[in-house]
């Protein structure tokens, strides 16, 4: 289970995470700080490793990635238009982003309307694909599993509970095509194994059988 603190202004969110080699650290805003572990790292290890550290993290820049006006969607779900006023319209599934002319793209009042235009495109083609592409693949090898439901989550890129219910990030969007189908078979797997042992990896590589390369791609990204 994922932990919360706080550590002077700071906010702390501790997230296990399923391919994480490493601790990691990262200033999301001004006030909060997120640390990343692998999945049997125990907290009290992580929260030693950031006391530690923690002078240092403080003085990192805050995390800010800057979209531009080629922003482009898996399926082009999103038009970026130029035109006289900022505005979002959502039609037919697609998702129009207009924004002033002459402005500067980077500023803030660009910036934000556009990733809220960008999260709601990646929800129409996650939606559209995942489900459908999971679907598919428990058929062509023979799983089955419960209800499928569509999260927007910051580490983890799908989920298996006991009942066989699947959990899928709609940021696997953002993944080329096969490193979402390496994902949904790691979960379809899970609903024949439980756990992370040798077994289930060998389940997973008759499948998948370069999962080692494609994770290894989702973590470059």
């Amino acid at each position: 289970m994922n932990k919360t603190e706080q550590i002077e202004q700071f906010e702390v969110k501790y997230k296990k995470h399923p391919f994480s080699k490493n601790i990691k650290v990262s200033l999301k805003t001004e006030k909060q700080i997120l640390v990343t572990m692998p999945i049997l790292c125990p907290y009290k290890f992580a929260r030693d490793f950031l006391l530690k550290n923690f002078e240092k993290i403080k003085s990192f820049k805050v995390e800010n990635k800057i979209l531009m006006p080629n922003l482009k969607t898996k399926f082009d779900t999103l038009k970026i238009i130029e035109a006289d006023e900022l505005k979002t319209i959502t039609k037919n599934n697609i998702v129009y982003f207009y924004y002033p002319k002459n402005f500067d793209f980077s500023d803030k009042k660009i910036q934000e309307p556009l990733k809220e235009a960008f999260l709601k495109a990646i929800k129409i083609e996650a939606k559209n694909y995942l489900p459908s592409r999971l679907d598919f693949l428990a058929k062509k090898y023979g799983f089955d599993y419960g209800k499928v439901a569509l999260r927007n989550q910051k580490t983890r890129f799908g989920s298996c509970s006991y009942q066989n219910n699947i959990n899928l990030n709609i940021n696997l969007m953002n993944y080329d095509f096969d490193c979402i189908d390496y994902v949904l078979i790691h979960e379809l797997c899970h609903t024949r194994i439980k756990n992370h042992s040798d077994k289930f990896w060998h389940e997973v590589e008759k499948y998948c059988p370069q999962y080692k390369t494609l994770r290894m791609k989702m973590r470059n990204k």
